[in-house]
C-alpha cells in the first residue's frame, strides 16, 4: 500500500484528525476552493472587512433601540390623542349648541311675525302676504334681499321663467326663504331647485332654507313637513 493510500485510510477511520487540521489551518479550505472556483467569485479579505464594517455593531443596535418608542411612550401618545379628540368633540358640541340656540331664536321671531300677519290674512293677496312677511322680518332685525332671475334654461319649472327668492342675512349667515300663501307638496322640489340655481348663479352658499306659509295645502301636513325636513327645508307655519 502506498503512503497516500495509507493516509487516506487513517483519515477515513479517524475523521477527527481532519477536523483538527482544518481548525488549526482554515486557509487550507480557502486554497482548495480557489482551485475549484474562479478566483473572482471568492470573497477577498478586503471584501470580508468591508462587509464587517457595514454590519451593525452592538452600539448601533443599542442606539436604534433607544430611538424606538417604548410601550409607555406609545400609551402616552394614545392618551394624548384621546384627550385631544375629546376636547374637539366638546368644542364642536358647544358650537353646534350655539348655532341651534340662535336658530331657535330666529324661528321664534318668525313664528311671532307669522302669527301677527296670519291674524289679518283674510284681506291679503299673495303679493301682499309676501310683502307683509318681508316687512315683519325687517322689523325683527333681518336684512331681506329679494333675488329675481330669469331662468332661460327652465331649471326650476321645466320651462323658461322668472324665478324669485327671498334671501335673508343674519349674523353672517345666508338664509333662503320662500314666502307663499299656501304650500303644496309639489312645491318643495321647485324650492330646492330655486336655492340650487341661486347658489350656482351667485356663487353664494346658503346656510339654511325656510318656507314661511300660513297654510299647508295637503291632507297630511305632517307628511309634507317630513318630506321638507328630509330635503333640508324648514317649514314655518302656524299649526291649527
Amino acid at each position: 500500500m502506498s503512503l497516500a493510500e495509507e493516509i487516506k485510510r487513517v483519515l477515513l477511520e479517524h475523521p477527527e484528525i481532519l477536523v483538527e487540521v482544518l481548525t488549526a489551518k482554515p486557509e487550507i479550505v480557502y486554497e482548495a476552493l480557489a482551485k475549484l472556483m474562479p478566483w473572482q467569485n471568492l470573497a477577498t479579505k478586503d471584501d470580508l472587512r468591508r462587509l464587517e464594517e457595514k454590519m451593525a455593531t452592538k452600539e448601533d443596535l443599542k442606539k436604534l433601540e433607544e430611538k424606538m418608542a417604548t410601550k409607555e411612550e406609545l400609551r402616552a401618545v394614545e392618551t394624548s390623542l384621546r384627550e385631544e379628540i375629546r376636547r374637539v368633540e366638546t368644542s364642536l358640541r358647544e358650537e353646534i349648541g350655539k348655532v341651534e340656540e340662535s336658530l331657535r331664536e330666529d324661528m321664534r321671531r318668525l313664528w311671532l311675525a307669522l302669527n301677527a300677519l296670519g291674524a289679518r290674512w283674510g284681506v291679503f293677496s299673495e303679493d301682499a302676504f309676501r310683502s307683509g312677511v318681508r316687512e315683519l322680518l325687517r322689523d325683527a332685525g333681518y336684512a331681506v334681499e329679494r333675488w329675481i332671475y330669469y331662468d332661460d334654461r327652465g331649471y326650476v319649472y321645466g320651462y323658461p321663467s322668472e324665478v324669485e327668492l327671498d334671501i335673508i342675512i343674519k349674523d353672517g349667515r345666508t338664509l333662503a326663504v320662500e314666502i307663499t300663501s299656501a304650500l303644496k307638496r309639489g312645491d318643495l322640489q321647485q324650492i330646492k331647485r330655486k336655492v340650487e340655481l341661486f347658489s350656482a348663479v351667485t356663487g353664494r352658499r346658503v346656510d339654511a332654507v325656510y318656507v314661511i306659509t300660513p297654510f299647508i295645502h295637503d291632507r297630511n301636513p305632517d307628511a309634507v313637513i317630513a318630506v321638507a325636513n328630509a330635503m333640508g327645508i324648514v317649514v314655518v307655519w302656524p299649526r291649527p
